[in-house]
């Protein structure tokens, strides 16, 4: 059945209303084609409100407080970076269930956003300091007990450490894996 558009014929309806739409005008979605006024709907898995947003990041300048203020007295290399790992992670299940499982590239900015506010005010909103300050330690003091890679391992783990943080708590918020 070939149905008459404005543009043109067309074979391809609209999988909610059944209007014709030519290839120009369609609204591709993953079920289907829509026309321009039924694919325009947002997606309620998605769509942000303001109090939602104040909620997020209100919750994660909290748990970037507090993890920064946890992760820093947690000293065993390698270790606290997957230890801070799980902690994001078991605060990303609370969060997903704060922001009624959103998803969404607005809510993964919303969140990292929230994360660094809330670090920046713990003993990480320094890290940049003490990163130099290892650098210099480590080129200008010249001692045979603390070279210049034991300054770029103590840099990469003091990095890694809120990285693991980051991703812990975005992996069942914004990607959706809750296991």
């Amino acid at each position: 059945m070939i149905g008459k558009h404005t543009c043109g014929d067309s074979r391809i309806t609209c999988i909610d209303c059944g209007s014709v739409i030519c290839s120009k005008c369609l609204v591709q979605c993953p079920v289907g084609f829509r026309c321009a006024p039924c694919g325009n709907v947002k997606n309620p898995l998605t769509s942000l409100t303001p109090f939602l947003v104040a909620k997020t990041l209100a919750f994660c300048g909290v748990a970037g407080f507090v993890g920064g203020w946890i992760m820093p007295f947690i000293n065993v290399p390698f270790f606290t970076c997957i230890l801070a790992y799980f902690l994001g992670i078991i605060l990303g299940r609370i969060l997903a269930r704060v922001i009624d499982y959103k998803m969404g590239r607005g809510v993964g900015t919303t969140i990292v956003f929230g994360v660094l506010i809330g670090m920046s005010f713990s003993p990480y909103g320094f890290l940049p300091f003490v990163m130099a300050e290892l650098l210099n330690k480590a080129v200008f003091a010249m001692s045979p007990h603390y070279g210049i890679l034991d300054a770029l391992v103590d840099i990469a783990s003091g990095l890694f450490v809120p990285v693991g943080f980051i991703i812990g708590i975005m992996r069942p918020t914004v990607w959706g894996e809750r296991f």
